[in-house]
């Protein structure tokens, strides 16, 4: 008889809101699931893994799913460094925009006591800079940040030259685009 209550504490020991808070931990089959969709929200010990191709892919899609009901999407799967990974077409106007995408879940403070965001690397940045040269076009850097890739909390947008390779806040606040308001004027 001791037996039997001593396994039928242990099985209410383990309620069910810890049950469901367990079924989405880092490394488990949910929260693999959950990161690789975009939705993971790193614990204040963890690093986020914004490299991560599934969560920079979620943020594209997100963007397209923003942007349907004014324009033409086309994001390139297959596109060599430093170039857009998004091709949008305006509808009233058609006017095209390359588009850079950036998800990062945080920012960094800089020596100056300023966040920054350091979202590309120089290389990077001066392929996108080549590509303008040869298309004759202005490259968008659209970064979402915070929250989710899929639902980020803020979104920037700016023209490449605006963005350097780490953005300082008071540079991004002036680019921030607010829920509803269109990306590109």
């Amino acid at each position: 008889m001791k037996q039997n209550s001593q396994n039928s504490s242990n099985s209410t020991s383990t309620s069910p809101k810890r049950r469901f808070r367990d079924a989405f931990k880092k490394g488990s089959f949910l929260g693999t699931l959950e990161r690789a969709l975009g939705v993971w929200y790193p614990g204040p010990n963890d690093k986020p893994d914004d490299t991560n191709p599934l969560i920079q892919t979620a943020f594209r899609n997100y963007l397209v799913k923003r942007l349907e009901k004014d324009c033409v999407c086309a994001p390139r799967e297959d596109h060599a460094l430093g170039e857009p990974d998004l091709i949008v077409l305006r509808n009233r106007d058609e006017k095209r925009f390359d588009v850079a995408t950036c998800y990062r879940s945080q920012m960094f403070i800089g020596e100056d006591g300023e966040p920054y965001l350091p979202w590309t690397t120089q290389e990077t940045y001066d392929k996108f800079r080549a590509y303008e040269e040869s298309e004759g076009t202005t490259v968008y850097v659209v970064i979402g940040l915070h929250g989710y890739a899929d639902a980020p909390r803020f979104l920037f947008c700016l023209p490449l030259e605006k963005a350097a390779i780490d953005l300082k806040k008071s540079i991004m606040s002036s680019f921030e685009v607010k829920e509803g308001a269109a990306l590109f004027n």
